[in-house]
């Protein structure tokens, strides 16, 4: 599985999804620049140019059954990637996971297209409950953070895309029950983006339901991989500590 961070995040969030998922699922996360181990480096704004940069980790993969995840923003780039593989390498992923996001129909609706000035994103991460609501934001943070989503936002906000004929791949839509960002309106139009199956599942928990709630949505993207590559779902093995790891978080810099 290869899995796209949301706005603002970095690869380290899928860093413990290993082990739930299961013997059979490798977990690759991508790391996108300007966070994480890339963090000297500058923040992507484009989303063709962040495409590709995410094409060469899928080099090699074509030989397995692949399902590609993605959160928030991350979503978003998933289904553009699966696109553009469709078009340059004649190539799908057996299924496209995408959570707490708007379809590409509804990217510019107001509550979901966000200003990109200082302030409009600190009413984004509040709205969005991306920081805890005890205590003010730390600055050196908001120092770090602030380019990362700007950057991260205009990827959403000034993409257009291209009309394509439908994916032909399964597809699976989390929404969190009390996200503010992306309820069911803007997530129902995710069904007319492919001509396999679909499912649209529901957790407890707002945009970030996928990090703060990960228990019943991991059980259930466990059993949403296993359909859509058709792979067994017999455990060959129990997992152990003494085995080598699942997650596999790609820090390259060639991204």
């Amino acid at each position: 599985m290869l899995c796209l961070p949301p706005g603002g995040g970095s690869a380290r969030i899928y860093q413990n999804w290993g082990e739930p998922l299961g013997a059979e699922i490798d977990v690759v996360a991508v790391e996108l620049p300007g966070r994480g181990d890339r963090g000297m480096e500058r923040p992507i704004a484009d989303m063709a140019e962040l495409i590709d940069g995410v094409l060469p980790e899928l080099d090699g993969l074509d030989e397995l059954p692949l399902v590609v995840f993605g959160h928030s923003m991350g979503a978003v780039v998933a289904w553009e990637l699966c696109r553009t593989l469709r078009a340059t390498r004649g190539w799908l992923p057996e299924g496209l996971v995408v959570a707490a996001a708007a379809a590409p129909a509804s990217l510019h609706a107001p509550n979901w297209r966000s200003d990109t000035s200082d302030e409009g994103l600190l009413q984004l991460i509040t709205r969005a409950e991306g920081l805890p609501a005890d205590a003010p934001p730390d600055p050196l943070f908001l120092e770090y953070i602030l380019p990362i989503l700007r950057a991260d936002l205009m990827v959403v906000n000034d993409f257009r895309p291209q009309p394509l004929p439908a994916l032909r791949c399964d597809l699976r839509v989390y929404l969190g029950a009390d996200d503010p960002l992306a309820g069911e309106e803007e997530a129902a139009g995710w069904l007319a983006e492919v001509e396999g199956t679909t499912r649209i599942s529901t957790f407890p928990g707002g945009h970030f339901f996928p990090r703060d709630n990960a228990t019943p949505m991991l059980t259930r993207l466990r059993r949403d991989i296993l359909d859509c590559t058709g792979l067994t779902k017999e455990v060959s093995a129990p997992w152990h500590p003494d085995r080598s790891p699942r997650t596999s978080i790609d820090y390259s810099s060639d991204v």
